[in-house]
């Protein structure tokens, strides 16, 4: 039987749970273990594989993963492509290129500027700091925990803070709103998207 005989058969015979899917850069272990908190009877997280850091290759590993795995919107699977913007680093036009591949195949991208790690300073803090860069960001929630690395389980610490991530992370969204930033940008700084992904898995776990 061909692949797609094949692939068209699981369609038909398809039993599973919808679930939802993450693709985030091969080489970055920090939003797996973070969102691998949240995984549950009720609540199956895949996370896409594929060893690409851009934009563009990561959209592509994404779709890749999603042909594969026969995951689709239409089975109720919800789909996400986190992207750090890292600023000053001229990936704005790969962002953009990755935002069109990601149209059409309803996956919902998600930006954190400079880096996702601002998610979890927002447990602790309201800021509009404009941060230089990505190691900025990182200092920063270093001085919440102090033994912080990318490759720290930080979950059982700021569990408890969660709302206030959550409502942190719209008021600035709506601070730059007001401020006329476009939300999927190096420009929209600082900014996290994360809290849409967050209250997905928590509504899933109910």
């Amino acid at each position: 039987m061909g692949r797609l005989a094949q692939r068209n058969r699981n369609r038909e015979n398809r039993q599973r749970k919808s679930v939802v899917v993450i693709g985030c850069e091969g080489k970055n272990k920090t939003e797996k273990i973070y969102f691998s908190n949240f995984t549950s009877r009720e609540c199956n997280i895949r996370f896409s594989t594929g060893n690409s850091t851009d934009p563009v290759g990561m959209a592509r590993d994404l779709i890749n993963f999603m042909k594969e795995e026969d995951i689709n919107v239409i089975y109720g699977d919800k789909i996400y492509l986190i992207l750090d913007t890292d600023v000053n680093q001229n990936k704005q036009e790969q962002i953009n290129e990755a935002k069109r591949i990601c149209e059409g195949a309803g996956i919902i991208i998600i930006t954190s500027t400079p880096t996702f790690e601002f998610w979890y300073i927002l447990h602790f803090e309201y800021t509009t700091k404009v941060y230089q860069n990505s190691k900025e960001v990182k200092e920063h929630i270093k001085r919440k925990i102090n033994d912080y690395t990318e490759k720290k389980n930080v979950f059982p610490i700021i569990k408890d803070k969660l709302n206030n991530a959550i409502s942190n992370s719209k008021k600035i969204e709506q601070y730059q709103l007001i401020n006329r930033k476009e939300l999927i940008s190096e420009e929209c700084n600082p900014y996290t998207r994360v809290y849409s992904i967050v209250e997905e898995l928590i509504e899933r776990n109910k």
